[in-house]
């Protein structure tokens, strides 16, 4: 079977719960899968699939999710890829373009094969201090709409090459 590297990045731990459990809905059908944090950095190292994921701050990826994908443009080319967010916007059926959305430009650049938002989560105690206050301005309560269930079906469909 494949070599596949499943990255994220998080602030909150949606996007690193996603990771892990596309991680295991591959290794499960006898894939060598690494799941690894973008803070560390990790190198392509010859996986012939790649799945990114980042949460999203204001419409955007985490800025070590996009550092990560230019810095390893040249390794991607050579690799499919797959690419998902995890946002609050898609608990809301109403929002599902524009949950979507968000993966455009980074799916654009990588030539994803696959694109998907799941719903993420806002627990204050993850967050920053600042964040944590900004959301409580916006009055924003403690939300957990991970739905895991999502999350392996997606990965089910997904192919190494």
């Amino acid at each position: 079977m494949g070599r596949v590297l499943v990255a994220y990045a998080t602030r909150g731990g949606a996007a690193r719960d996603i990771a892990e459990t596309v991680g295991e809905v591959l290794r499960a059908s006898g894939h060598a899968v690494r799941v690894a944090d973008l803070k560390s950095k990790p190198g392509v190292d010859g996986a012939e699939l790649v799945v990114l994921g980042s949460g999203i701050n204001a419409g955007s990826w985490y800025p070590e999710a996009t550092s990560w994908l230019a810095a390893e443009a040249g390794a991607l080319r050579a690799a499919r890829v797959a690419v998902f967010n995890a946002c609050l916007n898609a608990a809301d059926p109403a929002k599902r373009d524009d949950s979507l959305a968000y993966n455009r430009s980074v799916a654009e650049r990588v030539r994803a094969s696959a694109s998907e938002s799941f719903a993420g989560r806002f627990v204050p105690e993850h967050i920053s201090w600042w964040r944590r206050l900004f959301l409580r301005t916006m009055q924003k309560p403690t939300q957990d709409h991970l739905d895991l269930d999502a999350v392996r079906a997606w990965a089910s469909t997904l192919t190494v090459s």
